[in-house]
């Protein structure tokens, strides 16, 4: 059926135009695939795991009818392309606006970062009954905790900024999709309030949703710059 093709529709879609346009000449993305390879072995890896334990503990699970039904790990596979083109599109975005937006520093100090680590670890405490929203609030922490220490030149450059803005736009069209019919459905017991605008999702996200990708997106951008700027530094040696 043709509904069994949407999931890999929309990882088509998502990644598509910034394969096709990883090859003009001004951004170049392709000559920057190598720095990709580490930020798929380590976040990548680590959420899928995430992913392959809630899903078998059934935090959330994914509707047959809009997957192709091949598995692996128990997941489809539609899912395990997720961690690949999402990365992939997302880092062709931020080199696209790093190229294009001119870049500027933005105030910067620790403690904030920092005081919202302990704000999601206060979180993760409140809601540690329901798998996902604990999960999603442990991640937000460690990376809160880390990013001030091991990427501070990253947070204080607009074009972070301005990539976490037009990335959770992304987000939010592919999620509404995914959500929204549903490709993806949660257990209420895993997540936090039920439907309706605010009582704990946007329209048919699960709020927990936008801290997961942040997380993941924030994350895989730290490997990302980190293998740049040393792959860099071994070819100018």
């Amino acid at each position: 059926m043709i509904s069994n093709f949407v999931y890999l529709a929309a990882d088509i879609l998502v990644i598509l135009f910034p394969f096709l346009l990883s090859f003009e000449r001004k951004v170049r993305f392709w000559r920057k695939w190598p720095f990709l390879v580490p930020g798929y072995l380590t976040v990548s890896v680590v959420f899928i795991i995430w992913d392959i334990i809630v899903t078998k503990r059934g935090d959330w699970s994914f509707n047959p009818e809009y997957t192709l039904g091949i598995g692996l790990l128990g997941l489809p596979v539609e899912e395990l392309l997720f961690f690949i083109v999402v990365p992939y599109s997302c880092m062709f975005t931020y080199e696209v606006l790093a190229f294009y937006l001119k870049d500027r520093k933005v105030p910067f100090a620790r403690w904030p970062y920092i005081v919202s680590g302990v704000l999601f670890l206060i979180a993760a405490f409140i809601f540690r009954d329901q798998g996902y929203t604990l999960l999603a609030m442990l991640s937000c922490a460690l990376v809160s905790i880390a990013a001030p220490f091991l990427a501070h030149s990253m947070l204080s450059s607009r074009v972070f900024w301005a990539f976490v803005v037009v990335t959770m736009g992304m987000f939010v069209a592919m999620n509404m999709v995914l959500t929204s019919l549903p490709v993806v459905q949660y257990s209420p017991d895993a997540i936090w309030g039920g439907d309706g605008l605010w009582n704990g999702r946007f329209f048919h996200i699960p709020l927990e949703d936008f801290f997961y990708n942040l997380s993941l997106l924030t994350s895989f951008l730290m490997v990302y710059l980190l293998a740049k700027r040393l792959m860099t530094q071994e070819k100018t040696l």
